[in-house]
């Protein structure tokens, strides 16, 4: 299983790579930016969304 800050960095990346702001996914996503970034500062805490991340932007 891979660890919780190697699938956050491969989430920022992805976003970086196409160029979206973490306020550009969360609007996209339906969330606050506040609760994005609570997500991704904290993966170890929140794998079930983490995991729904990955699947919907179907990083690899």
């Amino acid at each position: 299983m891979a660890d919780a800050q190697e699938t956050k960095q491969k989430i920022l990346n992805h976003f970086k790579d196409n160029g979206w702001s973490i306020p550009d996914v969360a609007s996209a996503m339906n969330i606050t930016e506040q609760y994005l970034r609570k997500i991704l500062n904290n993966p170890d805490d929140h794998w079930k969304q983490i995991t729904n991340i990955v699947s919907k932007y179907k990083i690899r």
